[in-house]
């Protein structure tokens, strides 16, 4: 995987800042200690980073809807549906477990990673707006209110059994399961907060209800909480922003004492993970129809050119990055309508861009599925980094080196504060924008299977191209990371992503689309 490197700086005076503000953090009152454990190394994958109100390929096909070989579209827990998600939870505990075992988990989703908590969500309304703890006058929209309007809220939807099935949750220590857990989600909003409430589920809590001990981890051993998606048991997402979720272990299962609150029975904890909704990159593509018919009385496979033995005839087969159309990619020869050709490569290229204060690092992901029609014909993966090659069937990815980029052709553009844009971002640009201009690092050396995609393509002049891709349609439900920094901060990243298809002969005819969406899970 790409290795990321910050090249983030802390000036004098921020430093004193932190230590200013950190001394005010001491406690004047007695605390329980344990309660001031943190976990570490904290992390949250989603299964799909895409708003809450989105839950269609392609094509548009919603969650639900059959093609022609009675294949789901955006099944839940797959890259497309932000409707109904799976999630994993990974952090290392600090206290020594095995004389206070871990028998309650919970996870608080908030809009902030400190002080009252408020479910993240853009729908309209509050779900208390007497502010007497009561949702009995609530105006908030529902979701099934909201996500035509393209707004969601988080919630918990359903009740996850223990298991490995869609719709369970396993809790893994150190990679070893753990039995004897249930599962239930309330609200757990603060009416004190100054904005609306959702009234949505925003509290998951575990709790360990076998006759004999929870989880025994010891210090830096990784506990791993793994929920799956069903079409009945599922989280949603909220609708667009960033949310943080609080993360508590604590030494006691009963429900009623699992609350944030309680220091007394928290054994590690008091501290968030976070992660941002981000839409998908849409690329569709088409392969026309073709037809080749001859007749004659010997085969040109065989036959020798003028007569001459050995000459068989030779034949083939830091800002935000703009969204412009809906990140809709166009892939093919735009003088035929965007179509792919047996004979000529095609390619296009999309962009993502990271930052993140996670100390941790973060890995980034990819998800989605191959090119494919509604009736279930698919365009190849490329299961291995291999070059593009026009005639057989193919689709892939890589990272290119952005060189000279559009994303910033005027080199006297002003930015805020004075600082001068940078002119070239490769595919893993690090910036800080702690000088002027800013500091840019050159391209990062790659260890992963997704770096050789800078070259060149077959433009069917009978050059073969050098560009190599891969792509993964196990993805979908299980996503890809090709992109990882896990020492420090990161600045600013930004990837340059190249896609390719290829068609042979007997691809058949039809409009093709894929969603390919991006995650990032930050590791604080």
């Amino acid at each position: 995987m790409y290795t990321l490197k910050s090249v983030a700086r802390r000036s004098t005076f921020f430093g004193a800042a932190v230590a200013v503000f950190a001394a005010t953090l001491v406690p004047t009152a007695p605390v329980f200690a344990d309660a001031l454990n943190p976990l570490t190394e904290r992390s949250l994958l989603l299964s799909s980073s895409a708003p809450g109100f989105q839950n269609t390929d392609g094509s548009g096909n919603s969650e639900g809807s059959l093609n022609a070989n009675g294949e789901t579209f955006a099944v839940p827990g797959s890259g497309p549906n932000g409707s109904k998600t799976g999630e994993t939870f990974t952090f290392n505990v600090s206290s020594d477990s095995t004389s206070r075992p871990i028998e309650g988990i919970t996870f608080q989703y908030c809009t902030s990673a400190a002080g009252h908590c408020q479910a993240p969500g853009d729908n309209t309304g509050d779900a208390d707006p007497n502010d007497d703890g009561s949702t009995a006058d609530s105006t908030r929209q529902t979701n099934a209110v909201g996500h035509p309007l393209d707004t969601s809220d988080l919630d918990v939807v359903g009740t996850f059994a223990e298991g490995i099935a869609e719709g369970e949750f396993q809790v893994l220590v150190e990679g070893v399961p753990q039995t004897g857990w249930t599962m239930d989600a309330i609200n757990l909003e603060d009416t004190a907060h100054s904005g609306p409430l959702t009234g949505k589920n925003n509290y998951i809590r575990l709790m360990h209800t076998d006759v004999a001990d929870g989880a025994v981890p010891t210090p830096g051993q990784t506990v791993q909480i793994v929920f799956r998606a069903s079409t009945d048991t599922y989280i949603t997402n909220p609708g667009s922003g960033s949310f943080f979720v609080k993360i508590n272990t604590f030494d006691t299962s009963t429900a009623g004492d699992l609350l944030a609150s309680n220091d007394a029975a928290i054994i590690d904890g008091g501290v968030t993970v976070a992660n941002v909704m981000t839409d998908s990159i849409h690329i569709t593509t088409k392969v026309l129809e073709t037809m080749s018919f001859s007749v004659g009385t010997e085969n040109r496979d065989t036959v020798d050119i003028e007569g001459i033995a050995g000459t068989d005839q030779i034949h083939g087969k830091c800002d935000a990055l703009n969204q412009p159309n809906d990140n809709r990619l166009n892939l093919g020869n735009e003088d035929a309508e965007f179509s792919l050709e047996t004979g000529k490569a095609w390619d296009v290229n999309s962009y993502w861009r990271l930052s993140s204060n996670s100390s941790g690092g973060a890995t980034v992901y990819y998800s989605g599925n191959t090119l494919a029609n509604t009736v279930g014909d698919e365009i190849a993966e490329m299961p291995s980094e291999v070059v593009s090659t026009p005639g057989t069937e193919q689709f892939g990815l890589g990272f290119v080196d952005a060189g000279l980029d559009a994303l910033d052709s005027n080199p006297d553009v002003e930015w805020a504060a004075g600082y001068v844009a940078p002119r070239s971002f490769p595919f893993i640009t690090l910036s800080s924008q702690t000088g002027a201009p800013y500091d840019v690092l050159a391209a990062q050396s790659a260890s992963s299977a997704y770096d050789e995609a800078t070259g060149t393509l077959d433009n069917g002049a009978g050059l073969p191209g050098t560009a190599k891709f891969k792509f993964l349609k196990s993805s979908n439900t299980v996503p890809e990371p090709i992109a990882q920094q896990d020492e420090q901060v990161i600045s600013c990243a930004t990837a340059k992503m190249r896609y390719v298809a290829n068609i042979g002969a007997d691809t058949p005819a039809g409009v093709y689309t894929t969603k390919i969406n991006y995650l990032a899970a930050p590791q604080y």
